[in-house]
């Protein structure tokens, strides 16, 4: 697949590292020639051009590739007039980084659907991991329901999949990660315990509950 990340500063060149390493081609633009030579070992392409001019958007073919990143940060105007070309071409898949709220407010006028705010993010991320350290990984699948792995503490005693299921019956396992294999075939009598990784599904109410329990056992 082909991505367009467009701004290379920290954030830029995070999104473009990780999607160069699963495989996709990257191409990486920016005005700014040393943050484009940053990149220039590591991505399929990096380009020093002018995002805001229509044309050069034209000239890179950017509406024939399968998502494009806007993380251009500092300067708002400039963030909204790419933005805007973008959606003029048009381009399938546009993510925006978005640096204050009328900022997000502004491109959710334009008619974009994929708003980034990686600090307000990160700050909740950081939150919830100190306040419930054994859900180290999560994804939101709407609805207040999520997706998340529980890493099973070192004082949690060994306890059946039917225990956990009696005493939290609104979550639902579905993976028991061990030495590095993944478990799928499992039944009510498989023993959890440390230093096994649990991938449930559920409210987050009930999935805070959950993983609070693994720490006070």
């Amino acid at each position: 697949m082909q991505f367009a990340v467009i701004g290379l500063g920290v954030f830029g060149r995070a999104c473009a590292f990780e999607l160069q390493s699963q495989g996709n081609e990257v191409l990486g633009i920016d005005m700014d020639e040393n943050e484009v030579n940053k990149v220039s070992d590591i991505l399929s392409h990096s380009v020093i051009a002018d995002a805001t001019d229509i044309d050069t958007l034209k000239e890179l073919n950017l509406s024939q590739f399968d998502g494009v990143i806007v993380s251009i940060g500092e300067d708002l105007e400039a963030s909204l007039l790419c933005t805007l070309n973008l959606i003029k071409l048009p381009v399938q898949n546009l993510w925006v980084k978005a640096k204050t709220d009328a900022h997000h407010d502004i491109l959710d006028s334009l008619g974009v659907t994929n708003i980034i705010h990686p600090e307000q993010d990160m700050g909740i991320r950081i939150a919830q991991a100190m306040a419930y350290p054994m859900m180290k990984q999560y994804l939101s699948l709407g609805n207040d329901e999520f997706l998340v792995r529980i890493d099973v503490p070192e004082q949690l005693r060994p306890i059946t999949v039917g225990k956990i299921k009696s005493r939290h019956p609104d979550t639902s396992l579905l993976l028991i990660i061990r030495d590095n294999h993944v478990e799928r075939n499992f039944d009510s009598d498989t023993v959890i315990q440390y230093p096994d990784r649990l991938v449930y599904t559920g409210l987050v109410s009930d999935l805070k509950y959950l993983s609070k329990s693994f720490i006070q056992s």
